[in-house]
């Protein structure tokens, strides 16, 4: 053992019994942010190791696993969410709690955070005792869970980190619904009919509900899945820029609204992470059903998502007279034109596509499979489409 690694404590028959220190890995971009963190951390008698960028910090946890993590959400090159999901593919970091420090405000940034493995999320600035009693409170149930698990108790470990997942998912679901609703506000407070149109926006659809509903039965559990994997579908989009959701059939259509040049690329290709990530969070929600299922009645997913580019309205109906619940009509060239390419993936077993046009300026960022253009009554003809198989890795 490392003489760093621990410390000598007198018992009452004045033997030297070594301690382990705990040592925690702080991934912080901003100097100033990270030295603070550290001397926190080793003022409150932990062994701190640092790192500046995310492929730094994956480059020490490899080399000798933490016993807790401190990560920045947004660094370059390797931001926290990817980090994090990178270690937890790792079944020796699968335990290591992890603690977010970020400024983002939105309630889908800590959501997709929950999603990708974190355990606390702490907002900057933070004070010195808000740090130590999550790194206190984190370390004492990872010692609960090692415990459990020395005993044997697999179920029993397995139950303890679901309960941890919900408490953290539940802290901040009430205030994270309230702000995805708030979304239509301005569109609730102008009246019925309010028509909300756009010169060029991309759209994306996806066969959510197909996909989740395809019992008959609406049983309990039947409902509890599709509001489970709607809200992982939902989080997903919202957090790369969705600014509306509206369900169109057995889809799940979002819009993403194009700035004027030279930012419309990026909102392209937002809308492409936003098909990965929404790949990964449904898969997740699937999972975590499957395994609360007894007799295996929910089944892995088969996505088929498509985006398009073009001009959209959506038209906001009510009525009051029989107290019905809005409902919000999307229509354009570009819904028209997604809903014919989704029936194209879906037939040549493509799980994202998109119309070849929208890749201009962005085609670097994606790695690319197939291509075809629509033909028979698929409108509009002669449309050459791309199937997408991955987001294309940072130089």
């Amino acid at each position: 053992m490392n003489p760093d690694s621990s410390k000598t404590y007198k018992t009452g028959d004045d033997l030297d019994l070594p301690v382990a220190v705990p040592q925690i890995l702080v991934i912080e971009d901003d100097p100033t942010q990270r030295l603070l963190t550290c001397a926190v951390l080793r003022s409150a008698g932990y062994r701190v190791a640092e790192a500046a960028d995310g492929p730094e910090g994956v480059a020490m946890a490899l080399r000798q696993p933490p016993d807790l993590i401190v990560c920045d959400v947004m660094m370059p090159g390797l931001n926290g969410y990817q980090l994090v999901e990178m270690l937890k593919l790792d079944e020796a970091f699968s335990t290591i709690p992890v603690i977010f420090l970020t400024a983002l405000a939105e309630r889908s940034h800590m959501r997709a955070g929950m999603t990708a493995g974190a355990d606390d999320y702490l907002h900057k600035p933070f004070r010195a005792l808000e740090l130590r009693s999550s790194v206190e409170a984190l370390l004492a149930k990872r010692k609960q869970q090692r415990e459990l698990f020395s005993r044997g108790s697999k179920t029993a470990l397995v139950a303890a980190l679901q309960a941890q997942k919900e408490t953290l998912a539940g802290r901040y679901e009430t205030r994270l619904a309230q702000e995805l609703n708030e979304r239509w506000m301005d569109q609730d407070q102008a009246g019925a009919g309010r028509e909300v149109s756009y010169a060029r926006a991309t759209v994306l659809t996806v066969n959510l509900f197909e996909t989740s509903l395809r019992q008959e039965a609406p049983t309990q559990r039947l409902r509890d899945l599709a509001q489970r994997v709607y809200q992982a579908a939902s989080d997903s989009l919202y957090l790369f820029g969705a600014r509306y959701l509206v369900a169109a059939g057995d889809d799940l259509l979002a819009v993403f609204p194009e700035p004027a040049e030279p930012d419309a690329g990026k909102t392209r290709l937002l809308a492409l992470r936003a098909a990965f990530g929404m790949q990964k969070s449904v898969q997740v929600a699937f999972g975590l059903v499957q395994s609360q299922s007894e007799d295996g009645l929910f089944t892995l997913p088969s996505l088929t998502i498509a985006l398009h580019t073009g001009p959209l309205a959506l038209i906001r109906l009510e009525d009051p007279l029989h107290g019905s619940p809005p409902l919000t009509l999307a229509t354009g060239s570009a819904v028209r034109t997604v809903k014919d390419l989704g029936k194209h993936a879906q037939a040549q077993g493509w799980h994202v596509s998109c119309s070849t046009g929208m890749l201009s300026g962005i085609a670097h960022g994606v790695v690319m499979g197939k291509k075809a253009r629509l033909t028979g009554d698929q409108a509009p003809q002669g449309l050459e489409v791309t199937e997408l198989q991955a987001m294309a890795s940072a130089p």
